[in-house]
């Protein structure tokens, strides 16, 4: 059975609501439970904790003790003459000895033993104010339980039923919202970038000032929208066929459209054989039109790396990865990138990538597009033409600026780089890429660190680029960094995220930059919240948003599990 738990009581605390605990009717046997629990990301072993009526309670100054040191702690004290407990947000907790050890065991059994509750009458009083709880006295300590007043208040403790575990996060820039009986297809832990990158195959964007969710379930060949209401309950459901085997990408275009862009494989190597096709979509999802595109030497589209797009001036841009046909030479076929452009409002293709188009890259692990003004901007991870994340600019119909950012040791060819490339983005006055690669230029695959390259818009070569590096691990440290993510607030903010994992654990990171790359927030830790994994986060005014889903196994697509709501919110 599913334990619903709540036990966050410094929420209240902060927050500060008024009340007097409930004493239940008559005393009851509560049983001892296991409870798997972390704050912010750190294993929280010895909680004591006991069931009753298929909820858990915590010990009050064991909670107290294991926020200590965090944003969210308080302390604690009990005045017997007027039969109250008194807790005052914001200030360190003062031990009294006997906190966050394990409950006794029967000597019999050598397990903990049921005991008995008892109906607690004291009152509780958070900064001087009295608040309602239902609470318990077991062998003379307070528990509670607060699953009542936490889904009141949107507190963030959640509960994860593959785990078994509890989570309970303390960041104050984070607003977190847990919303059960979400049906989701898909796990958000697909962040798969070995050597190579791969398509992403969930989108989250906004319909009338809405989240939508777009997830792709492979098994059965269908696309699933989700709508939600502003507070992330769901709203309603829309499911899409394949047009083709394979599912590229998603983007909201510019004109208010939907565009999704399938390909199917060509290894007869046919020039009139459609390899991608491009839907246009209303808002209410009605389709409105097609278009196909064939002979661009495409053997297997979207082969061992990403799909990205961008809109403007009624033109799209897909960038994307292909292998291409075999070669005379060789014999073999060849991976690089892949581009072509769609006049939105007709439908017809403007442009499309031959064999050797002039933004080559092969290989081409990862590959980013952007459209600035008039102008086109690329990046890409490449391990041999160049053996660099290049960053290149076309007007015009051609390549007017190409740009190693990040040139890459060892042989040409040689798939390992130990490099990432996770964005791009562009501001009044110069293009961002985040990546993540080692300092040194060593691919010994202990030590990364984060990388933002800053290219202002007048730059003619890399003299004048140099990384700007977000984190400084040594490789001896071996910190391990491989999603990283750039988020568009405004022409002059942007915000940078990433994860860092080490045999210590693991944990998230953010910072924000302005266009020119000068730091507006040092890099921040966000322990205990997970990544977005391979979709970018959704930007809402001031914020982004984006969700952790880890549905049940064997039941992925046949039963309702939970869906975590983050959104960080940036000054």
């Amino acid at each position: 059975m599913k334990t619903k738990v709540s036990i966050l009581l410094s929420i209240v605390m902060m927050l500060g609501m008024a009340a007097s605990v409930q004493a239940a009717d008559k005393s009851v046997m509560a049983r001892p439970t296991r409870a798997n629990v972390s704050i912010n990301g750190q294993a929280m072993n010895q909680m004591d904790a006991y069931n009753i009526g298929g909820s858990n309670y915590f010990k009050l100054r064991d909670v107290a003790m294991a926020l200590k040191g965090t944003k969210s702690s308080f302390d604690v004290t009990v005045d017997a003459a007027s039969n109250a407990i008194r807790v005052q947000t914001g200030q360190a907790y003062t031990p009294i000895g006997g906190e966050l050890e394990p409950a006794k065991k029967s000597t019999q059994s050598g397990k903990a033993a049921e005991r008995q509750a008892i109906p607690t009458s004291s009152k509780v009083y958070v900064d001087g104010k009295e608040i309602q709880l239902t609470a318990y006295n077991i062998g003379g300590s307070n528990y509670f339980q607060l699953r009542e007043l936490g889904e009141q208040l949107h507190v963030p403790v959640l509960w994860r039923a593959l785990s078994s575990s509890i989570h309970i996060i303390t960041q104050p820039e984070m607003a977190i919202r847990s919303i059960e009986g979400v049906t989701q297809p898909r796990t958000t832990n697909d962040y798969n970038y070995g050597n190579w990158f791969e398509p992403a195959t969930r989108y989250l964007f906004q319909k009338d000032g809405q989240p939508n969710l777009l997830q792709l379930d492979s098994d059965k060949q269908k696309i699933h929208i989700q709508q939600f209401n502003k507070d992330y309950t769901v709203a309603g459901n829309k499911t899409l066929t394949m047009e083709l085997p394979k599912f590229g990408g998603f983007h909201q275009g510019q004109d208010g459209n939907y565009y999704l862009v399938f390909g199917q494989d060509n290894m007869e190597e046919s020039s009139t054989k459609a390899v991608y096709r491009i839907v246009k979509y209303n808002a209410s999802w009605d389709k409105l039109g097609q278009v196909d595109v064939s002979d661009v030497y495409v053997s297997e589209p979207f082969r061992s790396g990403n799909v990205t797009m961008d809109s403007a001036n009624g033109k799209l841009v897909v960038q994307s990865t292909r292998l291409r046909y075999k070669t005379a030479k060789d014999g073999l076929r060849h991976q690089s990138n892949m581009t072509f452009t769609i006049n939105m409002a007709a439908m017809k293709v403007l442009s499309k990538s031959g064999q050797f188009p002039s933004n080559h890259v092969s290989h081409s692990f990862a590959t980013y597009v952007r459209i600035d003004g008039d102008r086109i901007v690329y990046a890409d991870h490449g391990d041999a033409y160049p053996r660099s994340i290049i960053l290149q600019v076309e007007q015009d119909g051609k390549i007017t600026k190409k740009i190693d950012l990040i040139r890459i040791p060892g042989e040409i060819g040689d798939n390992y780089t130990g490099a990432y490339l996770g964005g791009l983005e562009v501001s009044a006055s110069s293009y961002l890429a985040i990546g993540a690669n080692s300092t040194t230029g060593s691919q010994d695959g202990k030590g990364k660190n984060v990388f933002l390259s800053v290219v202002p818009k007048n730059a003619q070569d890399r003299s004048s680029i140099k990384p700007i590096w977000l984190t400084q691990h040594r490789s001896e440290a071996g910190v391990f960094i491989r999603d990283t993510y750039i988020s568009k607030i405004n022409d002059n903010k942007f915000v940078l995220l990433w994860t860092e994992s080490s045999r210590l654990g693991e944990g998230m990171k953010y910072a924000v930059v302005d266009g020119q790359g000068t730091m507006l927030k040092q890099p921040t830790y966000l322990g205990g919240v997970p990544s977005p994994g391979n979709m970018m986060p959704l930007v809402q005014d001031q914020s982004i948003t984006w969700y952790y889903a880890n549905p049940m196994a064997g039941q992925i697509t046949s039963k309702p599990s939970a869906i975590e709501w983050y959104t960080l919110r940036v000054e």
